[in-house]
């Protein structure tokens, strides 16, 4: 069996939960694995691998109002990098010449990429932010500032790749090889659930999602009954429900309600259809890959992509919640061992 070093971006669920089933499917496989991830994803990894998670520095997108900001951004990762990045890679180097990895898989994590590709250690890239720049997507009008600078950030991360392995819910071209497109990779329990349709609508806000707009706009409507994640609250108020954090008890919830309500991140957006629950999103200003997300999610049938969240928004997706789901009816449910088999055709 190989030695498989996999590498998680630290900003981002998504990122974290994709390690978390593909990590374990290997593992399962008895491949030898060590992860290397930084900020949220390593402390959501040692809760499930406690001995097999090493740091490495890693980067963050800094949000006010609801918009990434670039500028904040680039300041806050060059502050921060100005003490940390250098033990950081020599730490990393360590790591490299240690295990001696047949392979690494960086899940948008840049330094293991770098270093791998300088070591002369082939990678592979399994994400879906190179949706962006290898694959040929319907780009809807007015976000080319969005675009350029998110093409621009995603090129500059990384290349060299031995593949790029892109989990995605849309069938598109590919324009770059080698390329290869999967099936959404989702976490361990959402593989074992199953939907049912309930009475009311689950909305959440992510990270970057507005906050007080977003509550007001919830607490003004009356048409059905709202769970809501994300805010810093809990109780109830009118028919509305503001509920702590709390993964199993979130679960339940996209399970079983009958529309979801969020900023368009992808791991989200990919359990929805898995469950084939309606979504009215509201993408995070200047990320483009969540405006593609919702685009996407839009023209496909399986949602409504809005600018801005109103009762008059709400109200026209519950109008419109059946032909939404109608429209996910029958779609191939995912599964972890397609991707896994994918991966160890990479290996040496």
């Amino acid at each position: 069996m190989a030695r498989l070093l996999y590498a998680a971006s630290g900003e981002g669920y998504g990122h974290a939960t994709r390690a978390h089933s593909v990590g374990a499917g290997l593992l399962a496989r008895g491949h030898q694995l060590r992860f290397l991830s930084s900020n949220r994803t390593r402390g959501y990894l040692r809760k499930y691998f406690p001995d097999r998670v090493s740091d490495v520095f890693g980067l963050r997108t800094v949000y006010h109002e609801g918009r990434a900001q670039a500028f904040r951004t680039v300041t806050h990762n060059v502050g921060h990098a100005w003490g940390s990045l250098r033990p950081s890679n020599t730490a990393l180097r360590r790591l490299l010449r240690e295990f001696q990895p047949d392979l690494v898989i960086t899940d948008f994590e840049p330094f293991a990429a770098f270093w791998a590709r300088r070591l002369g250690i082939p990678f592979v890239s399994l994400d879906n932010q190179h949706l962006l720049t290898h694959c040929e997507l319907e780009h809807p009008p007015g976000f080319a500032r969005a675009l350029v600078h998110t093409y621009l950030t995603i090129r500059m991360f990384y290349g060299g790749a031995k593949r790029y392995l892109i989990t995605t819910f849309i069938d598109v071209p590919i324009r770059y090889h080698p390329t290869t497109l999967v099936a959404p990779i989702l976490r361990p329990a959402v593989y074992r659930k199953q939907a049912r349709q309930g009475d009311f609508l689950l909305a959440y806000k992510g990270a970057g999602g507005r906050n007080d707009a977003m509550r007001r706009v919830l607490e003004s409507c009356d048409r059905m009954p709202i769970r809501v994640y994300g805010f810093s609250k809990s109780g109830t108020r009118g028919h509305v429900t503001f509920k702590p954090t709390d993964e199993n008890e979130f679960l339940n919830d996209l399970a079983s309600c009958a529309g979801v309500i969020a900023t368009a991140g992808h791991s989200l957006v990919c359990e929805c259809v898995h469950f084939e629950k309606p979504m009215l999103l509201l993408p995070v200003q200047q990320q483009y890959e969540q405006i593609i997300n919702a685009y996407y999610v839009d023209k496909l049938g399986f949602g409504r992509l809005v600018n801005r969240l109103d009762a008059a928004a709400i109200d026209d997706f519950v109008s419109h919640l059946e032909l939404h789901r109608s429209a996910m009816a029958g779609i191939p449910k995912a599964t972890i061992d397609p991707v896994l088999d994918t991966i160890e055709r990479e290996i040496p």
